[in-house]
């Protein structure tokens, strides 16, 4: 095989059985209908002896463990590199719960062995086997489908909502592929937002993204995948003035908006060229502190009583893991380490993040490597947690409490300085291979 870079895509359906667990809110909320069918898309790229895998699912997030024993098997069955393979959750609310995530749910076991893995599987099978010599050729544009979420309240409390003063990237990415008789592969859309546009209602549903990805497709006649940018702080702009719907109609609405702008961008597209492709895994080096003490452990497990869900729950068990690490002889970490998986394209450098970024952090990714396009994936290769900024956490918040509740140690206060400049090593050492 020459050093032309060849691109496949496939396309699989993974809609939920109705009355499965969805992410959503609730560790209870059980689908009631189906509004458009959850998809994923495998984009598969080869160059020489290299090969690599991108892969889309629309749903909300896909446990760390999970994520690696797919990547596993999908490197035994197809002879694509673990380190080369990006598994990227869309983030959707209206989906099925992979995530088992305290407080919102354990996996819906069923879902994932009997829908979700067989189609992943089956999708990069697909996707290997069906490419072809591609050429190459991006897009990027501004839309204001996102907006800060983290609202701040006249008693100085912050709750989800619309902050219009507060950090979010507008840029919209769009790639595409065209084979050597210039039809249209597939097409990649980059952006970062929470996918709540429908809240808390039970229809199954890719929210907005659904809506502009099949558009996209209509428009181009190639299959379309959504791949989220940085979303910790970053909620759809919904027009009733808040960043979660109740109500589908919300998700046509935003949708509609989302898919004027990626048709857009991608009618912005001039001349598809040669592209080269490179993959690797590099480590995320994060630092520490260490744990509360015994005493503020149970006086922290006193607090809670009753009913407890999301994120009150989650906390209740924080509390109760750093009580067991003292009975358990427990030793501290100085460091947590994180595998970060990069695939370049072109000019394209997508990074992976088994979190969910706030939107500053890739902003200030973007500006510290100005000649590459440097696209962050949130829920990207495993499901984590939020990353704030160190500017977030005075004010505090759903996401700040999730932040400090982690683990029974948790990321150090300016976590996000270390996680951009590892980052920043991370690329430029795969820019210098």
């Amino acid at each position: 095989m020459s050093k032309k870079l060849y691109v496949g895509v496939s396309r699989q359906d993974i809609t939920p059985k109705i009355g499965g667990r969805l992410f959503g809110y609730l560790p209870d909320l059980h689908s009631d209908s189906i509004n458009d069918n959850l998809t994923l898309t495998t984009f598969a790229f080869c160059q020489g002896i290299t090969k690599s895998l991108m892969i889309s699912v629309s749903i909300g997030n896909i446990k760390t463990a999970l994520i690696k024993e797919i990547k596993d098997e999908i490197s035994q069955k197809f002879g694509v590199d673990f380190d080369n393979i990006i598994i990227s959750a869309t983030h959707t609310h209206t989906g099925p719960c992979v995530s088992d995530m305290t407080g919102w749910g354990s996996v819906d076991e069923e879902y994932y062995f009997d829908i979700l893995k067989p189609a992943i599987l089956k999708s990069a099978e697909e996707a290997l086997n069906s490419i072809k010599p591609a050429k190459m050729a991006y897009a990027v544009g501004k839309s204001k489908v996102g907006i800060n979420r983290r609202e701040l309240k006249l008693e100085n409390r912050v709750r989800l909502g619309q902050n219009p003063w507060g950090p979010y990237n507008p840029e919209m990415t769009v790639i595409s592929f065209k084979d050597e008789n210039d039809n249209i592969i597939g097409n990649m859309i980059h952006y970062g937002c929470h996918g709540t546009s429908a809240g808390k209602i039970k229809s199954v549903s890719r929210d907005w993204p659904g809506i502009m990805t099949d558009e996209l497709e209509k428009v181009s006649g190639g299959l379309t995948a959504f791949f989220n940018g940085p979303e910790g702080d970053v909620g759809p702009r919904l027009s009733n003035g808040q960043t979660t719907g109740g109500d589908i109609k919300y998700v046509y609405e935003l949708g509609k908006i989302a898919a004027e702008d990626a048709v857009g961008i991608f009618n912005k597209i001039a001349e598809y060229k040669d592209a080269d492709m490179q993959a690797k895994t590099g480590m995320l080096k994060l630092p520490l502190k260490e744990r509360i003490s015994l005493n503020e452990a149970l006086e922290g497990i006193e607090k809670f009583n009753g009913n407890m869900f999301n994120i009150d729950l989650k906390s209740y068990e924080y509390y109760n893991k750093v009580k067991e690490s003292y009975e358990n002889g427990y030793e501290e970490k100085e460091y947590e380490e994180v595998e970060q998986t990069l695939i370049k394209i072109g000019n394209v450098i997508f990074v992976s993040f088994p979190y969910e970024l706030f939107s500053e952090i890739g902003m200030r990714i973007n500006r510290a490597l100005p000649k590459n396009q440097v696209l962050s994936l949130s829920n990207a290769n495993g499901s984590e947690n939020y990353f704030p900024t160190l500017s977030d956490l005075c004010r505090g918040g759903y996401e700040i409490n999730m932040f400090k509740y982690a683990g029974v140690q948790n990321l150090v206060d300016d976590a996000d300085f270390y996680l951009i400049h590892e980052t920043l090593r991370n690329v430029e050492d795969f820019l210098n291979e």
